[in-house]
């Protein structure tokens, strides 16, 4: 079953105009869906709707919003009440990372993704979420990461809401059965996007394992309705699992070696 066909209506996504965001919007259009394109960039929302449109025939709202902001998912909620469109699909892809030691990078950015990585999708999923389950269909896709599962020295800010975004989709995973409500957490690791140079982020992947968005999204449609979480490639969840094997501190101080700036600078 298509996943249009699955949960009729529309799907909105957050972070829609570039990366993962887009291939998800690009995904949904070929199936028929139509959409709820939501990020700062107007000009890209526009150039990516107008695109889908007339490739797919499907409606497409834009929503330009700093979802930072605190009043920006309920003015996303005004929008999509104004387009007479019924969400069926949220999909919480919206955020950014930060790379460096803690005390040398702006204190307001690191706030700043705390709002969007974590207060965001709480305020979109408390907004969208009660139509669903009236009409008891409908899914939540919470974009979390490969780091959601270890403390990520020099990536601080970043693992930690991951890590809440993984917690809360999963919590949110349970508390959803049998309401005809499906909820997953897609966590990728090293994927080919804006997200690592915006992060200022020089390094490569172990062994140049790079996922490409297209491959991200199918692992998380795949994931819909059957999983609570799903880790993007056998080596990504092969890290995920292994820091359940080593203290703390141990799991702490290897990926603080693999990701120390200082290192990557040097090379």
């Amino acid at each position: 079953m298509s996943i249009a066909s699955k949960y009729p209506g529309a799907a909105l996504i957050t972070g829609a105009s570039v990366g993962i965001g887009a291939c998800f919007a690009q995904r949904l259009a070929a199936d028929k869906m139509d959409l709820v394109l939501v990020a700062r960039s107007e000009d890209k929302l526009e150039a990516l709707a107008g695109k889908l449109r007339q490739q797919h025939g499907i409606k497409a709202v834009v929503a330009p919003q700093d979802l930072s902001a605190p009043d920006a998912a309920a003015r996303v909620k005004e929008a999509v009440d104004a387009s007479g469109l019924e969400v069926s699909l949220l999909i919480n892809n919206a955020g950014f990372g930060s790379w460096g030691k803690f005390q040398e990078l702006p204190l307001e950015e690191e706030l700043r993704m705390v709002e969007l990585n974590c207060r965001t999708p709480v305020a979109m999923t408390g907004l969208f979420l009660p139509a669903m389950l009236e009409r008891r269909n409908g899914a939540l896709i919470f974009l979390g990461s490969s780091a959601s599962f270890q403390p990520c020295p020099f990536f601080a800010t970043y693992g930690a809401t991951k890590a809440f975004n993984l917690m809360y989709g999963e919590a949110l995973w349970h508390e959803l059965k049998g309401t005809g409500v499906d909820c997953t957490v897609i966590c990728p690791g090293y994927t080919k996007t804006e997200f690592q140079p915006r992060a200022g982020i020089n390094m490569a992947p172990p062994m140049g394992l790079w996922a490409t968005p297209e491959a991200v999204v199918d692992t998380c449609f795949r994931s819909l309705g059957r999983r609570p979480s799903v880790v993007h490639a056998w080596y990504n969840a092969v890290g995920a699992l292994a820091p359940r094997f080593f203290p703390r501190g141990m799991t702490a101080a290897l990926a603080g070696n693999m990701m120390d700036p200082a290192k990557h600078r040097k090379s």
